[in-house]
């Protein structure tokens, strides 16, 4: 049962539909599309802090320096690896939520700038690496049409399965952070209630936001890859009670929604581990959260430099 607000619907009821109808900030997370499971940016923050800290055996403080075991269990079973929104994810806003003062205006320019030349490098620096001869064909691809066409499958893909309510399927899409309160809004739905979804089309063509590709803390021949893809669509939702359409469910959303989809390549043979999932969605990074975001940078920082 939808709920109208002002800032947009909410669900009444554990796993039933929400959306937003904002246009301040058209960004919203696919699991808050359907349900409303998803979490702001500085508690995705908090999440990616945790993650660091449990995922590099809290180096900063050991005496040791051995890898935690996660990234032990990492290195024979790729599944297995952390995965969590990489630091800097930088989503660019609307102009109207840059800074107004100049100076705060430069500093924030400056993040920009540094954060996608560094992605931009780092990403050209692997695909050279994987090159095996000079006159030969980059074993890594970096082609932008392949990603967006895997980012819009496994967005459509996800939503259906949610709302079909079929958790085996969703687990093989999603991270297993995003699918433990997914796979629980399902099983909270009331007896006999579900719904439908259908993308009925694009509002605009979809576009990679973000690209990173990111050595995994703890070992010597694994790179995390996270593509953030923009997907601007109107989306329409009904829900169905024993067999039935509930009258006056029936919606249809405009949304735009950041999709993080993540992997783990080799650098040895360049070739992909596991298969891409959906990690999480975000929002677009105001400078309040740019300020955020730095805390996790240091700590990134700390806990590398505790393991070498």
């Amino acid at each position: 049962m939808l709920a109208v607000t002002k800032l947009g619907l909410r669900a009444r009821l554990p796993g039933s539909l929400a959306t937003t109808t904002t246009t301040t900030s058209p960004v919203m997370a696919v699991g808050r599309a359907l349900f409303s499971t998803s979490e702001n940016r500085a508690a995705a923050n908090r999440r990616t802090q945790a993650a660091i800290r449990k995922h590099t055996g809290n180096a900063v403080r050991q005496t040791g320096k051995q890898p935690a075991p996660s990234l032990e269990r990492a290195k024979l079973d790729p599944s297995k690896a952390p995965t969590f929104v990489l630091p800097e994810t930088f989503v660019i806003p609307p102009l109207s939520r840059f800074p107004k003062q100049f100076k705060p205006l430069m500093s924030y320019l400056w993040g920009i700038i540094r954060v996608k030349s560094l992605d931009f490098l780092l990403a050209r620096q692997y695909r050279f690496s994987s090159m095996p001869g000079w006159r030969q064909k980059p074993l890594l691809s970096l082609k932008k049409a392949p990603l967006i066409a895997q980012t819009k499958a496994l967005h459509r893909q996800m939503n259906e399965a949610i709302a079909s309510g079929d958790a085996e399927m969703l687990e093989k899409i999603v991270d297993s952070y995003l699918y433990v309160p997914l796979a629980v809004n399902i099983e909270q739905r009331p007896k006999g209630r579900t719904c439908t979804w259908e993308l009925v089309r694009y509002n605009k063509e979809p576009r990679i936001v973000s690209h990173k590709i990111f050595p995994l803390q703890g070992t010597k021949d694994k790179l995390l890859w996270q593509v953030t893809v923009s997907i601007a669509s109107r989306q329409r939702v009904v829900e169905h009670e024993r067999g039935r359409v509930v009258p006056g469910s029936e919606k249809e959303l405009d949304l735009v929604e950041n999709v993080v989809i993540g992997t783990m390549i080799s650098n040895e043979t360049w070739a992909t581990q596991n298969a891409w999932k959906i990690i999480s969605t975000v929002q677009p990074m105001t400078p309040e959260k740019w300020e955020r975001e730095q805390e996790t940078v240091k700590l990134l920082a700390e806990a590398g430099a505790g393991s070498s």
